[in-house]
C-alpha cells in the first residue's frame, strides 16, 4: 500500500516547476518602434525581437481614433526570434501595433506595442 502524498509537497513541487513552464513561451524582448516611443518619421518596417523563435501569425496597426486596424501582409513564413515586416505608409499620430505569434512549444502569444509618429 502506498503512503498518501502530502498536499504541501505537491504545492512545493508546483511552485518550483512553474517558472520553468512559464519561461517556455516566447515573449517580446524588443520592438521597433519601441513601446511608448515617439519617432520623427514613419518607420519603413516593424521589427519584433522575441525570447525564442516564433511564427508570426497576425500583425496589424491601428491609428488612434480610426475605426479599424490595418492588417499587415505578407507575413514571414519561417519562425524566427527576430521578425521584420515592411510597414504600410503611416502619417503622424498615435498607433498600436498588434501581433500574434506561435512559440516553439505551440503556445499562442499576443501583444501590442504603442508608438507615436510626430507631426513634421
Amino acid at each position: 500500500m502506498m503512503a498518501p502524498v502530502k498536499p504541501s509537497l505537491v504545492c512545493l513541487c508546483a511552485l518550483l516547476l512553474w517558472p520553468v513552464a512559464a519561461a517556455a513561451h516566447a515573449h517580446l524582448q524588443q520592438a521597433f518602434p519601441a513601446e511608448g516611443s515617439v519617432v520623427n518619421s514613419a518607420p519603413a518596417q516593424f521589427t519584433l525581437k522575441f525570447s525564442e523563435a516564433a511564427q508570426l501569425t497576425a500583425l496589424s496597426v491601428q491609428k488612434q481614433g480610426e475605426p479599424q486596424a490595418q492588417k499587415i501582409q505578407p507575413l514571414p513564413t519561417a519562425a524566427s526570434a527576430q521578425i521584420s515586416v515592411a510597414a504600410p505608409t503611416l502619417g503622424p499620430g498615435v498607433y498600436e501595433l498588434r501581433y500574434r505569434v506561435v512559440s516553439a512549444d505551440s503556445h499562442v502569444v499576443s501583444g501590442s506595442v504603442h508608438f507615436t509618429i510626430a507631426a513634421q
